[in-house]
C-alpha cells in the first residue's frame, strides 16, 4: 500500500484521463479471454464451493501498421470492481477514491480490420510473454506495462489469479473477491505459487491445443503467436511464479523475476534455463531468497538493479501518476514509494532490459544482455553468468 501525504491540491478529475501510450513501433490490440480448467477444483476458494478453477487473461497483440493503420478505440483501464478496490487504497493515502475509474487506455480495434489472410507464410509470428502480477494485485495494474512491451513486437498475456487477486471481474459480471491469504505464511505462499504455476501452464496448453480459444482470440490479427518461443515474467510474488513455471514447464524457455521474493521448490532446486533477476537497488541485500536461489541456477543468468526504482515502480502506478501536475512536496513523497526514475524513462529502460533477455532466452544471443549496463546508465549488473 502506498503511504503518502494527502494530496490536498490534487486536480479535480471531471473527465476521462488517458493512460500514457506505448513507446514501441507496433500498434497494440487487446483481447479478453475467460477460461475454465475442468481438470481442477479451485484450490483457493475459501468456501470450497467452486467446481472448477476459472481464469481470466488479457492478451496484448502487436499490430504491424506498415500495411495499413489500425483504427483506435478507448477502453476503461480497469473494471468497476477492480477500480473500486484500488480506489480504497488511493483514498486511504489521500488520493481521490475514483482515481483508477477515471483512466482509459487506447488500443487498436481489430474488429475494424478486414479478416486476416490465412495463406501459409502470410503472417508474422510474435513470441509469447506470460505475465503474473504481484500478490493480491490485479493483472489490470500492469496493463500499460504490458501494452508497451507488446509494442516492441511480443504477444503479452497478463493473467488474473482468482482468490489470490483482491478482485477479479469476469466479462459476464461475476466478481471473485480475494480470499484471506496471508503473505506472511510460508506454507500459504508456496501453495499460491503452485496454483499460479498451474494457471499459467494451463493457459499455454489452451493456446497450443484449443482452437475454440485461440481462433477467436486471434480473429483479424495480422500475425500469429510463436508458442515455441514462450517466456514468463512476474512482479513480486509473480516472480516466484515465473521461476516455478520456468522450472516445471518444458514449453517455457526462460523467466524473469521483477523485484520478487522467491519460493520453494524452485528456490532450492533451481533450474537450467535462462533466468533474470531484476529489481530495485539492494534487493538481494534485503531479500535472502535471491542469494539462496542463485547457486541453483544452472543456465545463463544475471541479476540487475534498476537505479531509481522501488518495489512499486514495477507496476503502472508511476505512469498513471505521471499525467498529473503533482505538487512538489507530494512528488517527493511519491518518489519514496514509486522511485525517482521518470516514468517514461523507466518504460524505455525496462523494455530494453526485457527485450535483451528475450534475445538470450529465445534465440541464444547473449551479447545484448551483456551490454545492458552500457546501453542504459540506470542499470547496474550486480552479478551475471552468461
Amino acid at each position: 500500500m502506498l503511504l503518502i501525504p494527502p494530496l490536498l491540491a490534487f486536480p479535480a478529475l471531471s473527465a476521462a484521463v488517458l493512460v500514457p501510450g506505448p513507446t514501441g513501433p507496433f500498434a497494440v490490440a487487446m483481447k479478453l479471454q475467460a477460461l475454465t480448467d475442468t481438470s481442477r477444483r479451485d484450490p483457493l476458494d475459501p468456501t470450497g464451493r467452486s467446481q472448477n478453477r476459472r481464469l481470466l487473461f488479457s492478451a496484448f497483440l502487436p499490430v504491424d501498421e506498415s500495411c495499413g493503420a489500425c483504427p483506435g478505440t478507448t477502453l476503461p483501464y480497469m473494471t468497476p470492481s477492480v477500480a473500486a478496490w484500488y480506489g480504497q487504497q488511493a483514498a486511504a493515502n489521500g488520493l481521490p477514491a475514483d482515481l483508477f475509474s477515471m483512466f482509459e487506455m487506447e488500443v487498436c480495434d481489430l474488429d475494424k480490420l478486414p479478416a486476416r489472410g490465412r495463406e501459409k507464410g502470410n503472417e508474422h509470428e510474435y513470441p509469447l510473454v506470460l505475465f503474473s502480477p504481484g500478490f493480491g494485485d490485479s493483472r489490470l495494474m500492469y496493463g500499460a506495462m504490458a501494452r508497451s512491451l507488446a509494442s516492441q513486437g511480443y504477444a503479452v498475456v497478463t493473467v488474473d489469479h482468482p482468490f489470490d487477486a483482491m478482485s477479479v471481474e469476469f466479462p459476464d459480471g461475476t466478481v471473485i473477491p480475494g480470499a484471506n491469504i496471508s503473505a506472511e505464511d510460508p506454507g500459504a505462499v508456496k501453495r499460491v505459487v503452485q496454483v499460479r504455476n498451474d494457471d499459467l501452464s494451463f493457459i499455454i496448453g489452451q493456446l497450443l491445443h484449443n482452437h475454440t480459444i485461440r481462433d477467436p482470440l486471434l480473429a483479424n490479427f495480422r500475425g500469429s503467436i510463436a508458442l515455441d518461443k514462450t517466456v514468463v515474467i512476474g512482479h513480486s510474488l509473480g516472480g516466484a511464479a515465473a521461476a516455478a513455471l520456468a522450472r516445471s514447464d518444458a514449453r517455457v524457455l526462460g523467466g524473469v523475476d521483477l523485484d520478487g521474493q522467491l519460493a520453494d521448490p524452485a528456490k532450492s532446486l533451481g533450474l537450467a534455463k535462462p533466468f533474470l533477476l531484476a529489481g530495485r537497488p539492494g534487493h538481494s541485500a534485503e531479500d535472502a531468497t535471491w542469494d539462496e536461489f542463485w547457486p541453483h541456477l544452472r543456465g545463463p543468468r544475471a541479476e540487475l538493479a534498476v537505479n531509481g526504482t522501488t518495489h512499486g515502480a514495477f507496476t503502472d502506478r508511476p505512469a498513471l501518476l505521471s499525467v498529473f501536475d503533482i505538487p512538489g512536496p507530494v512528488r517527493e513523497a511519491l518518489r519514496a514509494v514509486l522511485g525517482s526514475i521518470e516514468a517514461k524513462r523507466l518504460d524505455v529502460v525496462l523494455n530494453g532490459v526485457l527485450v535483451r533477455f528475450f534475445e538470450l532466452a529465445m534465440y541464444g544471443r547473449d551479447g545484448p544482455l551483456r551490454g545492458v549496463g552500457w546501453a542504459f546508465g540506470e542499470v547496474s549488473v550486480t552479478r551475471s553468468h552468461l
